[in-house]
């Protein structure tokens, strides 16, 4: 026995998690998949056909480029057809055919990438999982997340953050646990994994297949995923193993002694008391001249010997109704949940909170000083100090608008593996994920323009005779606060990278600014150029400022400001478009959201 399985205590799952559910047999068919390229098509599955049944730990192996990655993605329904794939064949669960959508009802997919949000605990990570994906009332949620943090022994680590480029968390395998723990919380009767001991040292690794070998025997599941290396203690809990070389099979059956009988009757026997995996993948790597000139050996073997014996187990499969496990939750309670962690997100950021405060205040100290004490109509004031007043009032529209735009565009891509994670395991819609994002970034986008404007205000001069004055002003304010955030979602929507969407907002901007009324007078556009003011969001804020500014008709002034300026909106009818872009570019942010991530699922 190894010294791993002396240290490696048994690991007993809970049984009170959810009620048993049915065993599930992934099959696939004649399963062909094409990409075309700047070379022309390739095909990386070649009519590869077989079965992963219950109970059982089904482990594909191949060297890299062998298909499969690919082929787990297949058996996922996370590859559809387009311009650019093609996909044929059959996938069935219990011979009944499943898309992406029903996948979740019975089946759970943990990627090679741990997607966890570095600023929440381990524990957070499992109640926001259970709160969503089980069912029961919030003391048995809260002892399913108890019972699974102790049978992945995760105890020390469980109050302690994710970790990531900014905040010190976990060590590697206590986050591929954690990723494993995330899907197993609901009990799926199917679970596939991709590369799940890549990166981890090889205790840490045999820990989590044992574990993943304890869910399949003592709970009846289908445990499927794609190993590169594995040990020799982790090639011994295999059940069922297939090998992938160049897109086909070379085997298909026990992990045990007969994978060694077959490749030993066709001429590669493999040395005494060496690692089986290590030998079958020093002669599958394509790496090799000799290996490539065997796989038509390997390829004959497999349809000789092995393929008629692997269709008659596909027609033998089982043929059950497919459980149900999707736990369907109110609109309500999904903003809710997701609002409560946006929310703590956000609190314990400091790039999200500290910094954007201390910028806040900072920006709104060095306009102030800019631009300190301006003459007010009652010091006859010149042209001068009417064109610094209005540029001090362009500039701070422009800067409430910015201070807001820029950290929802850097954050928004941030989190789009996890939301695109999450909604596809069904574990909230679209509408809540945005609706409870937003609830939360509302907050910071009305107090630090709050902040701002106390600060600058009577700072600069500005016009203070009524209370009304002011507090219109700050109104004003936190209406371009939210058109940046308004456009922040678009641009975060749009675009999956955060460096791409930075360096295209001036693009946006620029056109925004010009059109302000500021640079150049509102009546001298050109007609054919000149309607993008009217969907300017600074050109409203920058009326509004300017109208709620200047006493009426421009009174203790040599010239009235606004008529210089040529402006015909009122106050009101400015802050309604201002409130009518907000709308309109949030519902637009919407509908890219759920149309593109159905492309970058």
């Amino acid at each position: 026995m190894s010294q791993f399985k002396r240290k490696q205590s048994p690991i007993i799952l809970p049984e009170k998690w959810a009620p048993i559910t049915k065993k599930i047999d992934i099959t696939f068919k004649d399963i062909k998949y094409t990409v075309t390229t700047s070379k022309g098509p390739k095909q990386l599955l070649k009519g590869v056909s077989g079965i992963c049944k219950s109970g059982k730990i089904n482990a594909i192996l191949g060297s890299s480029g062998a298909g499969k990655t690919t082929l787990l993605n297949v058996l996922c329904q996370r590859i559809g057809n387009n311009k650019n794939q093609k996909l044929e064949g059959q996938i069935l669960a219990n011979s009944h055919p499943y898309n992406n959508h029903t996948f979740a009802n019975f089946a759970a997919y943990v990627m090679q990438d741990d997607i966890l949000l570095e600023t929440m605990t381990v524990k957070e990570c499992f109640q926001f999982a259970a709160n969503l994906k089980t069912k029961g009332n919030a003391e048995e949620k809260s002892q399913k997340v108890n019972q699974m943090i102790k049978s992945l022994k995760l105890e020390k680590c469980q109050n302690t953050f994710i970790g990531g480029l900014f905040v010190k968390g976990i060590s590697g395998g206590e986050k591929k646990r954690t990723s494993i723990g995330y899907e197993l919380i609901s009990d799926p009767s199917c679970i596939l994994l991709d590369e799940p001991t890549s990166g981890l040292d090889s205790f840490t690794a045999y820990s989590i297949i044992h574990l993943l070998a304890d869910y399949a025997h003592n709970k009846d599941k289908t445990v499927i995923f794609t190993i590169h290396q594995p040990s020799t203690d982790i090639w011994n809990l295999f059940d069922h193993v297939i090998l992938m070389v160049e897109g086909q099979f070379i085997y298909q059956g026990d992990g045990k002694k007969d994978i060694l009988n077959h490749f030993s009757n066709i001429g590669f026997s493999c040395p005494t008391k060496s690692n089986p995996s290590d030998y079958l993948m020093s002669i599958m790597h394509s790496g090799s001249e000799t290996n490539i000139k065997n796989y038509e050996r390997y390829f004959q073997g497999y349809k000789s010997k092995l393929e008629q014996k692997a269709l008659k187990e596909i027609e033998d499969g089982s043929i059950e109704n497919l459980p149900d496990n999707c736990v369907q939750n109110s609109l309500f309670y999904q903003i809710k949940v997701l609002a409560e962690r946006q929310f703590k997100i956000i609190k314990r950021n400091p790039i999200l909170s500290k910094a954007r405060l201390g910028q806040a205040i900072i920006t709104a100290i060095f306009v102030g000083l800019v631009f300190l004490r301006l003459p007010g109509p009652d010091d006859n004031p010149s042209q001068r100090d009417i064109n610094n007043r209005n540029g001090c009032l362009f500039l701070y529209t422009m800067m409430s608008f910015m201070l807001q735009l820029n950290p929802c565009i850097l954050t928004f891509p941030s989190q789009r593996s996890v939301f695109l994670r999450e909604e596809n395991q069904k574990l909230y819609t679209v509408a809540s994920y945005f609706i409870g994002k937003l609830v939360v970034d509302i907050i910071p986008a009305v107090i630090f323009p709050i902040i701002s404007s106390l600060i600058m205000y009577w700072m600069v001069g500005l016009n203070d005779e009524k209370a009304l004055r002011v507090l219109t002003f700050i109104f004003i304010s936190i209406l371009m606060s939210l058109s940046g955030l308004a456009f922040g979602y678009l641009g975060g929507s749009v675009f999956t990278d955060a460096k791409l969407a930075i360096s295209l907002a001036p693009l946006v901007l620029i056109p925004f600014m010009l059109f302000a009324g500021f640079y150049k007078n509102a009546s001298d556009y050109a007609s054919w150029i000149g309607w993008i003011q009217y969907i300017s969001p600074l050109k409203y804020g920058f009326i509004a400022l300017v109208r709620n500014e200047y006493n009426y008709e421009g009174q203790g002034y040599i010239q009235d400001p606004v008529k210089q300026l040529n402006f015909t909106n009122t106050t009101q009818e400015s802050i309604y478009c201002l409130v009518g872009i907000i709308i309109a570019i949030l519902i637009i942010s919407f509908f890219f959201l759920l149309i593109l991530k159905k492309r970058l699922q």
